[in-house]
């Protein structure tokens, strides 16, 4: 595979916790979630900060090692690698993990394999179309903001619950973390190259494109202006959309990161 077009830019004027990047064998986006502390106790500007760019490390060197197995295994991996180093670090038990969305496409040869854990979008074009998405966390976003209460230290606490909830329940969902009572849960789908014209991986803020302000119908007509027109084109989209009154609702954050990554067969 080969990269056609990559992005991400910040939601706004604060630290950008998106990543995107490819090496070797492998392709991803990731998406931190907001953190829920003003301090950090890992080694960066903050607790997000430290885990998506450590992922990224981990998938930048199995992408240059030529990882060719499964992209579930590979971040069920890389989650074992993340709570081991949280534990080295000392991260207090009492403390929330930090937490992130991820989409990650490997190169199999002939063949591909996606994973995505939490809320990134992987969409298939081709002769057997694929969107691997989920509504479950805007549906828990959107009923979080409907119950907002004006209590500064009862907001904070329901976050931390929603926030483990997604790391540990076992739902059907997950995010990605390394909490020791982590419980991943990963989407998977795989193919052939042959018959595929692109993949698209991305992060929430992208796909609001479709989910939130209706400027495309289908993932099919994003990927047609992403091939025409390019990803910068369709980011412009979005943050034109952001300005506008009224969006935004059932959202925490009116403008969020972006991230996305246009990949074709080579």
């Amino acid at each position: 595979m080969k990269v056609a077009e990559a992005i991400s830019t910040a939601g706004g004027a604060r630290v950008n916790e998106d990543r995107v990047g490819h090496r070797g064998t492998l392709a991803w986006v990731i998406d931190g979630a907001t953190d829920l502390y003003d301090d950090t106790v890992l080694p960066a500007d903050s607790d997000v900060q430290w885990l998506v760019d450590r992922v990224g490390e981990r998938l930048t060197q199995a992408g240059a090692d030529d990882y060719r197995d499964c992209a579930a295994a590979l971040l069920t991996s890389i989650a074992a690698d993340v709570a081991d180093e949280q534990a080295t670090l000392a991260f207090p038990a009492s403390r929330v993990p930090p937490a992130c969305s991820i989409a990650v496409c490997v190169d199999q040869g002939t063949s591909y394999d996606l994973a995505r854990i939490g809320d990134a979008t992987a969409v298939v074009d081709g002769d057997r179309p694929v969107v691997l998405s989920t509504g479950y966390f805007d549906r828990r976003e959107a009923a979080a903001v409907a119950t907002n209460e004006g209590d500064a230290g009862r907001i904070v606490a329901a976050m931390h619950r929603r926030r483990l909830y997604t790391m540990t329940s076992g739902d059907v969902e997950s995010v990605f973390s390394g909490h020791p009572h982590r419980q991943l849960r990963p989407h998977t789908v795989c193919g052939e190259w042959t018959g595929i014209d692109c993949i698209l991986l991305c992060t929430d803020g992208f796909a609001r494109l479709v989910t939130d302000y209706g400027l495309y119908r289908s993932w099919a007509e994003v990927i047609r202006d992403a091939n025409d027109r390019g990803l910068h084109y369709l980011e412009k989209l979005i943050r034109d959309a952001e300005s506008q009154p009224g969006n935004g609702s059932g959202r925490f954050k009116r403008a969020d990161d972006v991230a996305a990554l246009l990949l074709t067969p080579n």
